[in-house]
């Protein structure tokens, strides 16, 4: 058994993560890493730990707003594709092309969305910035679909035949996973 460095009639069998001195309950404060005496916890936190409410709004405003843009553009672009007769005698074969780009869109977009996220959280580490991350791929596919649920609803069996697949749906997980984890 050791003496707390404050408080000398006191034995302690912990120790300061930062600076080793032994210490007793009384003189310690918590931090992300191990327990630390009054001296070493006052240091702070490290800048890449500190985060702002300002921080997390802004960087899921943006995302989100890149979601829904970049959303309704695919939209469009679908819409203009299918209007230019592109299907004509080879439906099937146009159809899987166009299943094809959908997953790798979706794919891309969680690469750049997770991208966009990290610059924007300026490189800080918390647990809510993968989510952002996720949850704005996420709202990519759901701003597709109310643009072609309520804008273009002469276009909504087409959501089924490009969205609502089991290419498109992988498309989507995968897209879900890169922007979560380029960003944990």
């Amino acid at each position: 058994m050791q003496l707390c460095y404050n408080h000398k009639n006191i034995e302690t069998v912990l120790n300061c993560s930062r600076c080793n001195k032994p210490i007793c309950n009384k003189c310690t404060t918590d931090s992300y890493v191990g327990i630390k005496c009054k001296d070493c916890g006052s240091i702070g936190k490290p800048d890449i730990l500190n985060i702002s409410i300002f921080d997390v709004v802004r960087v899921f405003s943006i995302s989100h707003i890149f979601s829904l843009i970049m959303g309704f553009i695919y939209s469009i672009v679908i819409i203009l594709t299918l209007n230019i007769d592109l299907l004509g005698n080879i439906q099937s074969t146009a159809l899987m092309f166009l299943r094809i780009m959908t997953l790798i869109f979706l794919v891309l977009f969680g690469a750049v969305n997770g991208e966009l996220v990290r610059k924007l959280a300026r490189k800080k580490i918390n647990k809510i910035f993968p989510i952002i991350a996720a949850t704005s791929t996420l709202s990519l596919w759901l701003v597709i679909f109310f643009t072609f649920s309520s804008i273009f609803t002469l276009y909504m069996n087409w959501w089924y035949q490009f969205f609502y697949q089991p290419v498109s749906m992988l498309g989507l997980g995968i897209g879900i996973y890169l922007s979560y984890v380029r960003v944990k």
